[in-house]
């Protein structure tokens, strides 16, 4: 009675666009340890199988209201490399991202682009004019051996790819290649976390490779898993995986608006069994269930209505794929965040109180293949809105703490910005609110009346906001006291910034958007928190300037301390015209920050761009990554490869 993907996607992907808002239950591999103990809070564990398959059912059949309110969405360096060279920027230290492109300080991995055809939810991978039907059949990922002393690369092996096979991203560790694959690509997520279209039944999963032979690299693992996928992390030796699943049944009303498809609803689903509702993974062509039911969680609340919807941690130790563990829970997600210790998920709970809108945080643990379940908590507002925006939370000492955005009707100050900071409870599966802001004592509001909020970074003792109407203020929060945080300066400066990283613990560098338009860059001396100060802002292009930096931190590149300066770069789009036609130039933007130690003295210093003679057939890049080591740049626009000297960004080499 489970239809195939082909047969269900024309008739029942549009109808799921308002009902399925995700839910989770966990399982496990056989190498699971068993069960921890049932503990009480907003999640509980399943009980019993018949449990988590009633839930699922129940979410199948239940009469679906209207969404209410928005929706929300999920929008650093990875482990420092050794050596004088720069990996994937990743908002937690040791907490490495996936990336298409990665470099080991010997060799640069380039996975193939994906493309909209193949990869965005389309009823079947349809050509376009040119023939193309999703990854060229002859894509595959590229390894390069580099030479920084003479800025040169040279093609050392591939990995070739099926055709239609997307690549989300790799890690590499030691000599084996991690890569994230999936049929589907689903961008940032943004809004469409909340987008019950996206849940078709495509799969997901990994490919191992051992790359000690860069000419010969051995396949070590393929999996399969069904559902799509969402988000992955890989910390030590192990990659978390978050996937969703949702069953499609033939003749299910996916979004019934009476008692009578209801009832055909109940009927349906009557004759199927718990193992036909839920995904599984397939392992070298062996399959069977992802999850355990006994691994997984419900909500624990009588308001939260049941959702069909299976949402996945999978933690697969790189070197043991067949010992991975799976948790789930029951409720909907709308982000997700990825501490060295924790992973957080946010929920939206607007549908449960009228007028407002509400965040129910749950935290799971992370350690090795283990993840708990810690407890949950309630804030006001909402958290994510697509982008960059896990930046808006953050773990320190054990806390999280949070900046959430609470929207109401009023041309007055339509929107207020709010920080939380939430404890693990020592006594209960619960997440205590230590503080928040603005309070009683401290009403002052983060923004001025409808100001929307963009970048935000916390770091150590300190959070760092940004707010945008007409100027940009600068917000520097003090958080030394978690139980009494306060807003200990302002800056007032035009455009804003919509990404924020930390030269020093005195020194802030912003990139966003001047007031004119163009990609701007700002030096924050944040030294004196009362008193933040502008140490020089430089704009690259005019108003239809942009650089892919703005909303994807693994296009910036920072490597410290390096001849006396720091050294970064942010690719940017140009646009002019020419004769009455429109003309684009993508290039990568060298910059240094001279006197970091000194603050006062501290300066933004442009010192040219490396510029390919050629980017593309329509004079622009989709992808850009850069990585430096020691005095060479090697630029990764799209698949191919270019490189510079530091000092002579001019003379361009390649491609490669």
């Amino acid at each position: 009675m489970i239809a195939s993907r082909k047969a269900l996607r024309a008739h029942v992907i549009l109808p799921l666009i308002s009902l399925l808002a995700l839910a989770a239950c966990g399982g496990s591999s056989s190498s699971t340890t068993g069960p921890e103990p049932p503990v009480a809070g907003l999640l509980k564990r399943v009980s019993d199988p018949a449990e988590l398959e009633s839930s699922i059912k129940a979410g199948l059949t239940t009469v679906t209201p209207p969404p209410a309110g928005d929706a929300l969405a999920i929008g650093g360096t990875a482990p420092e490399p050794s050596g004088n060279f720069t990996g994937t920027y990743t908002q937690e230290t040791n907490v490495d991202e996936f990336d298409a492109v990665r470099y080991d300080g010997e060799h640069l991995y380039v996975a193939p682009r994906r493309f909209f055809n193949c990869c965005f939810g389309l009823p079947e991978a349809q050509a376009d004019g040119a023939g193309n039907t999703g990854t060229p059949a002859a894509a595959s990922i590229r390894i390069l051996a580099t030479d920084p002393t003479s800025a040169s690369a040279t093609e050392a092996g591939t990995i070739p790819l099926e055709d239609g096979v997307s690549v989300q991203g790799m890690y590499v560790d030691a000599n084996r290649l991690f890569a994230l694959t999936a049929e589907f690509f689903y961008g940032t997520y943004g809004d469409a976390w909340s987008s019950l279209a996206i849940w078709a039944p495509e799969k997901l999963g990994f490919r191992i490779y051992d790359v000690t032979d860069k000419t010969a690299p051995v396949q070590e693992a393929d999996v399969s898993i069904d559902g799509v996928f969402v988000e992955s992390r890989r910390i030590g030796n192990v990659v978390y995986i978050v996937s969703r699943y949702a069953p499609f049944i033939d003749g299910l009303f996916y979004r019934p608006q009476n008692e009578t498809e209801r009832a055909s609803n109940e009927a349906l689903l009557a004759d199927l069994t718990l193992d036909e509702l839920l995904p599984r993974i397939t392992i070298d062509g062996v399959s069977r269930l992802l999850v355990d039911p006994a691994n997984c969680f419900l909500s624990n609340d009588e308001r939260v209505p049941d959702y069909p919807v299976i949402t996945s941690v999978t933690a697969v130790p790189i070197d043991n794929p067949e010992g991975f563990v799976n948790t789930c829970y029951n409720a909907e997600v709308y982000g997700a965040y990825v501490s060295e210790s924790a992973i957080y998920f946010p929920q939206i709970l607007g549908y449960l109180l009228p007028g407002e809108v509400q965040t129910r945080i749950h935290k799971f643990s992370l350690s090795g293949t283990s993840v708990a379940y810690r407890g949950s908590a309630d804030i006001e507002g909402q958290v994510w809105r697509g982008g960059q925006a896990d930046f808006r939370m953050s773990e320190h000492n054990g806390d999280l703490r949070i900046l959430s955005s609470k929207y109401q009707p009023s041309n007055e100050d339509f929107v207020d910005h709010l920080l939380y900071i939430l404890r693990e409870s020592p006594t209960d599966p619960a997440l205590d609110i230590v503080s928040s802001l603005p309070n009683a004592s401290r009403p002052e509001p983060i923004g001025k009346p409808n100001e929307q909020l963009y970048g935000v970074r916390f770091l150590g003792d300190r959070a760092y906001a940004v707010t945008f109407l007409q100027i940009d203020p600068l917000y520097v929060i003090d958080l030394a006291d978690p139980a009494d945080p306060r807003i200990a300066g302002e800056l007032e400066v035009t455009g804003f910034s919509d990404f924020l990283h930390p030269v020093t613990d005195e020194l802030l560098l912003g990139l966003g958007t001047g007031a004119a338009g163009g990609v701007k860059l700002e030096l924050f001396d944040v030294s004196d928190l009362s008193a933040p100060l502008s140490r020089g802002t430089v704009t690259i292009g005019d108003q239809n300037a942009y650089s892919e930096a703005r909303w994807d931190r693994h296009a910036f590149t920072y490597q410290a301390d390096v001849a006396g300066v720091d050294r970064f770069t942010v690719p940017a789009t140009t646009f002019s015209d020419v004769e009455g036609q429109f003309q684009f130039e993508t290039a990568l933007h060298l910059f240094e920050i001279h006197d970091k130690a000194t603050p006062a003295l501290a300066s933004l210093v442009p010192v040219g761009q490396l510029t390919p003679p050629v980017t593309s057939e329509f004079g622009f890049a989709e992808r850009n990554r850069a990585f430096l080591h020691d005095d060479t740049i090697f630029y990764v626009l799209d698949e191919t490869v270019w490189s510079a000297f530091w000092l002579s960004p001019t003379m361009v080499n390649g491609p490669f």
